[in-house]
């Protein structure tokens, strides 16, 4: 089951891939695990000497076939020499030739494999004439599914890489998470600040004016504070306006801003 696992995990994640590029990979692995199939048959044929015993085999078949047909006319002679020759060359020679050969074909068949069941994801795929065109569709549709044979379930088993997700900083956290997580602070105003107040966008005299309050207002300390110089500046958000800004100290009663500034120093 753990191979399972491992296995579908592995599709899992590679899915997301786009077409030409999973195909690509796909191609790849196929023809690594082809190689090392080749190179375990061949090994196991040195090792018990199959190769041999097939020339060997195929040769005294021929040459027997030879003399049934033509007895001991010259022709036949010949042919039968020729061919027991041929068997003891066989057997002798190297096939590091053929073995090159073999891949030269091999390499190429799989890039044709590969611009055909592509070739309709390719740009100037759209200029091919309807009828080329379905051939390769048809191509590409083989291929996804013996990919889906390949994949199987992989959606019932969980990826086998998972995403790291950062980790949460409290830094970043907006005002409406930090309002959920400490308990709320509620402005109260001195009697200048009751009568009208102005809301900054920034913790100055010459800041853009965002908002206004007044006695009846809602106000939320932000658990922030600056100090320009002049004043204390209090960080506020004003929940029936959805408006955030600051407040000067002056306008808030003064033991509220001493217990603000403490708890924070």
């Amino acid at each position: 089951m753990k191979i399972a696992h491992f296995y579908y995990g592995a599709w899992n994640n590679f899915y997301h891939l786009s077409w030409p590029w999973r195909f690509l990979i796909e191609l790849l692995v196929s023809l690594l695990i082809l190689k090392m199939v080749l190179r375990l048959i061949k090994n196991v044929m040195c090792k018990l000497r199959l190769d041999v015993a097939l020339i060997k085999g195929w040769v005294w078949f021929v040459t027997e076939l030879i003399y049934l047909i033509g007895r001991n006319k010259k022709w036949a002679v010949e042919l039968d020499n020729k061919m027991i020759e041929w068997g003891e060359k066989a057997v002798n020679h190297t096939n590091g030739k053929k073995s090159a050969v073999f891949r030269k074909c091999l390499l190429t068949l799989v890039v044709i494999v590969y611009f055909s069941a592509v070739f309709v994801d390719l740009p100037f795929a759209n200029g091919l004439e309807g009828y080329y065109l379905s051939g390769f569709t048809k191509m590409k549709s083989f291929c996804q599914k013996y990919e889906e044979m390949l994949s199987g379930d992989c959606e019932q088993y969980p990826p086998l890489f998972k995403k790291r997700e950062p980790k949460s900083d409290a830094s970043a956290a907006t005002s409406e998470e930090l309002q959920s997580e400490i308990e709320p602070v509620y402005i109260q105003l001195n009697d200048q600040g009751r009568g009208g107040s102005n809301i900054r966008k920034e913790p100055s005299m010459n800041g853009e004016v965002v908002g206004g309050v007044n006695e009846t207002s809602e106000i939320l300390y932000q658990q922030q504070f600056e100090n320009d110089g002049e004043r204390y500046w209090i960080k506020v958000y004003l929940p029936q306006d959805a408006v955030e800004g600051w407040l000067s100290g002056n306008l808030i009663d003064s033991e509220q801003l001493e217990n603000i500034i403490r708890k924070n120093n």
